[in-house]
This record gives structure tokens, sequence and C-alpha cells, in this order.
């Protein structure tokens, strides 16, 4: 273009009351899908599949996947409201990151016997934030089979409870 032609752009833009967003702004569209990606590829091998969509669009519900030996593999990106952590610091993890000296025990023996046994378990019980202070959290699991029946992953929608 012509320098002229130039000028008279930056002219007439610098007269909108239009605000340019750096591209740094739209980063929450990328990480949602690969939030989405992530939990797709998962879910690759469950002989069922789960619709993250219709999950995720209830914002009071958090996901947390396990692996077979219970080691977190996947949190929703809400996680960090719920308990403070964000989904990368609980990654490797075990679920017991969440649970302190007002855990009940009583809980807890029920969701190892659920596991052992490969059964879906539903508790509500005291679980500890980042920061230390407690929540009633209630949490609803589901094992999760490949196609030869073998246990994949547990898949847990959290929300605190009322």
């Amino acid at each position: 273009m012509t320098p002229e032609y130039d000028k008279a752009l930056v002219k007439y833009s610098n007269t909108l009351r239009i605000v340019s967003l750096p591209l740094l702004s739209w980063d929450f569209f990328a990480s949602h899908t690969f939030e989405i990606n992530k939990f797709v590829a998962i879910q690759k091998h469950w002989k069922s599949k789960v619709d993250f969509s219709a999950i995720n669009s209830n914002a009071k519900t958090q996901i947390l996947i396990t692996n077979s030996k219970q080691e977190i593999v996947f949190a929703s990106q809400g996680i960090h409201q719920m308990n403070g952590y964000q989904a990368r610091e609980i990654i490797g993890k075990t679920p017991k990151i969440f649970q302190g000296e007002l855990t009940s025990s009583a809980s807890r023996e029920k969701i190892k016997v659920a596991i052992q046994n490969n059964l879906p378990f539903k508790e509500v019980l005291i679980n500890y934030k980042k920061d230390g202070s407690t929540y009633l959290c209630e949490i609803e699991a589901f094992p999760k089979f490949n196609k030869k029946g073998e246990l994949v992953n547990y898949i847990a929608f959290e929300r605190i409870a009322s």
C-alpha cells in the first residue's frame, strides 16, 4: 500500500472506539478445547462413553478421572474453584490429597471397598482445600472398563455438598 493510505488507515483506526484484544485473551478457548481433547483421548479405551459437554455444562460439577492405580489422570479446570488446586498440580497424585484428619474413616473405608470391588459409589465427605480449609464434597464415581472388561479408569463427579 501507499504511505498515504497507511496514514489514513491509522488516523481512521484511532477514531474508532474498538479495543483490540491481545491473542493471550483468547487462551480460554484453547484451554477448553485441550480439556475436551484430553477427556476424549482418555475415554477412547472405555467400553461405554460419557458426553463431556453435557456434564461440563453444570458448572457446579467437577470431573476427576483416575487410572487403575487410583492416580489422577484428568481434572476439569473448575476443580480450582472448588478446592484451590490447579488441575496440573494434582495430576499423578491420588484423591487422598484432598483428605485429612476430619475426613470420615467410615467413608474412606466404603470408598476403598467399592474401588477394590470395581463398583460405583456415592459418598459425602469432608475434603480439604489447598489452603487447608475444609468443605463437604459429594462424590459420585463409576468404574470404566475397556472392551475386554478390564478396569482402566474411575470417573468421579464431584460437587460441593449443600
